[in-house]
């Protein structure tokens, strides 16, 4: 089912018209962003359920969550000309959510994925999300952490590089500094509000402290390894003391789990 669905997201997203500048971004931003997050989840369901008998089958819905994650941003951007959920006052994930619903495009699955699939879409970009099964919430935990994952590669591979269509989707100050909210979120060790965002500096930061909420071992084993949170950081020129301080708390985390 996984490749027929997958056809379903090509098939939906190839039938929505979009300016230049539009299919440029979704291009570069959200189909290459869904591949990789699609690859991720794989990933890391295999590290949960490597020893399971329906490993195949939980590789194959990992995926298809994978790969519809996103699906609201190609509404919300011919909607609103925009994929910010703040700027736009729109929720992607819930717009893909029903989209999936209103479409059909889960027809074949089992009932029971079928839900699955639904909740992790309209929760996946939450802040904070609801109570559920502890199967459910496994998968919940899995596109989270490689929606999370795939945001601090582009973070690195891409802002950091300054490329063009990147910067214009950063409506933030280049003011050089790290705002206090932003700040006392990181000494704290918790999740930043998008709408405290002011500056790239604080953009940088918001996404850092994704990793105060990853779930999954092997999720931290790749962010280490890859040297995301070290490389963000490195962006940064000429760091001042309240961002060398939240720098050094997100380090500790790391090292502590």
């Amino acid at each position: 089912m996984y490749s027929i669905i997958k056809q379903r997201f090509l098939d939906y997203i190839n039938s929505i018209s979009y300016n230049q500048e539009q299919e440029d971004i979704l291009n570069v931003l959200k189909l290459m962003h869904t591949n990789r997050v699609d690859e991720l989840s794989g990933i890391l369901v295999k590290s949960i359920y490597q020893n399971d008998s329906k490993f195949d089958e939980y590789i194959s819905l990992a995926k298809i969550i994978g790969v519809l994650h996103d699906i609201g941003r190609w509404d919300q951007m011919k909607t609103h000309s925009e994929f910010s959920d703040n700027l736009a006052k729109s929720d992607h994930g819930e717009i893909g959510s029903n989209i999936l619903l209103q479409n059909d495009m889960l027809n074949g699955l089992e009932n029971k994925y079928q839900q699955i699939i639904i909740t992790a879409v309209s929760e996946h970009n939450k802040k904070y999300i609801g109570s559920y099964d502890d199967f459910t919430q496994t998968f919940l935990n899995v596109i989270r952490d490689a929606d999370r994952i795939d945001n601090l590669f582009i973070e690195v591979e891409n802002y950091g590089n300054k490329d063009k269509s990147m910067i214009s989707v950063l409506p933030y100050s280049d003011e050089h500094q790290l705002s206090q909210q932003i700040y006392d979120k990181v000494i704290k060790g918790s999740l930043a509000n998008v709408k405290d965002l002011k500056t790239k500096i604080d953009f940088k930061f918001f996404k850092m402290v994704w990793v105060f909420d990853i779930k999954i071992e092997k999720s931290i084993e790749i962010i280490r390894e890859n040297k995301y949170i070290d490389d963000i950081y490195a962006d940064i020129a000429f760091p001042d003391e309240t961002m060398q301080m939240a720098y050094e708390k997100i380090q500790q985390y790391l090292k502590s789990i």
